[in-house]
């Protein structure tokens, strides 16, 4: 079905969550600058792959974003709902589209030109401020889903990893056998642990990435902002997890040194610690190996940036959930090359 175009300016933006801060002249400016829509249920709003770089607010209605593999299957939805807004990662990275939109509901869509929205971004803090905590819960959400995969994969034999992704990978087609065993013999993953480092790695590229681009557009203020803003929810998303299986964590300072063993075991392959004390008042874990935070920073040449030790947002989100007073300290006795990390960290309460 067609799209009806729709230049009325009375059609509002208020309900969108980003624009939420912005005074009604500014709201008014924005709402006389987008073009608007109507979207009919089944109909596409954005296209996978397309190279348009427009920002959309959802004004009302239902949409559903559909999430591609990079072989082109549908692996995933999400719903959006009014007041959403979406499309905006081609507004700031100028790459195509990554998902499909497609209206649920018969749907209004205010659209807005990218160089407009990254005006807006430069002369409205609180929007700009909106806009970075939905890429810090893009971020989260992400995360998680890689942690959920990686303590799924160390639940496994390696043989049993070896011939899963043999079933998954057996509609590959290489260009002959040859080329087929060099690289299944440089690349595959031979074990739980080796899928599990690599999946660390991702995770850590997602971290380091969003980092990298949020300073080099919004100033590494920001960025470090950011950095310590995930590191705390994570703090109290692991939490949360611990107590969710049956974890008995006590309401004292061994909390936070308790719910990192229980992530660490999960999804941080490459960290091992060494508890020095363990007393209801007091409690000092030793945490050292590779951090692969620190790794990618270097990488990225980023690390000058943000605030180390870093897990101590993580360690104050895990008192913050458990509702206990806890004075966090960190020393930090090595940040070297490839990530080699060692670090003391103290909780009292």
């Amino acid at each position: 079905m067609a799209q009806s175009h729709i230049t009325q300016p009375q059609y509002s933006l208020g309900w969108i969550a980003v624009l939420a801060g912005l005074s009604p002249d500014a709201l008014d400016r924005i709402q006389r600058s987008c073009s608007w829509r109507r979207y009919e249920p089944g109909e596409p709003i954005v296209e996978y792959l397309d190279r348009s770089d427009d920002v959309f607010f959802l004004a009302s209605g239902e949409a559903r974003v559909i999430i591609y593999s990079m072989a082109g299957k549908v692996v995933s939805f999400s719903e959006l709902h009014a007041g959403d807004m979406f499309g905006e990662y081609p507004a700031l990275d100028g790459r195509p589209r990554s998902a499909s939109v497609e209206a649920r509901t018969s749907c209004l869509v205010a659209t807005m030109p990218a160089i407009a929205f990254r005006r807006l971004l430069e002369t409205d803090s609180a929007v700009m401020q909106a806009v970075l905590k939905q890429l810090v819960a893009t971020v989260r959400r992400l995360s998680t889903r890689v942690y959920e995969f990686s303590a799924h994969i160390m639940a496994v034999t390696a043989r049993r990893v070896y011939g899963e992704m043999q079933g998954i990978r057996a509609k590959d087609i290489y260009p002959d056998e040859e080329v087929k065993a060099y690289l299944v013999d440089k690349t595959f993953p031979k074990s739980a642990e080796d899928m599990t480092l690599k999946l660390s790695n991702v995770s850590a590229a997602f971290y380091g990435l969003t980092l990298a681009n949020v300073g080099e557009r919004f100033g590494w203020k920001e960025a470090d902002a950011i950095s310590k803003a995930v590191f705390r929810r994570l703090g109290q998303l692991k939490t949360k997890e611990a107590l969710e299986v049956g974890v008995d964590v006590p309401k004292d300072s061994r909390a936070p040194a308790l719910v990192f063993i229980t992530a660490v075991h999960s999804a941080s392959p490459e960290y091992n610690f060494e508890v020095l004390e363990y007393l209801p008042e007091v409690t000092a874990i030793r945490v050292f190996g590779i951090s692969r935070y620190d790794r990618i920073a270097k990488k990225l040449d980023i690390e000058r940036h943000l605030t180390w030790p870093e897990l101590i947002p993580f360690f104050e989100g895990v008192a913050h959930e458990m509702g206990i007073k806890c004075t966090v300290q960190g020393e930090l006795k090595e940040l070297g090359e490839e990530g080699r990390y060692d670090c003391v960290y103290r909780f009292t309460q």
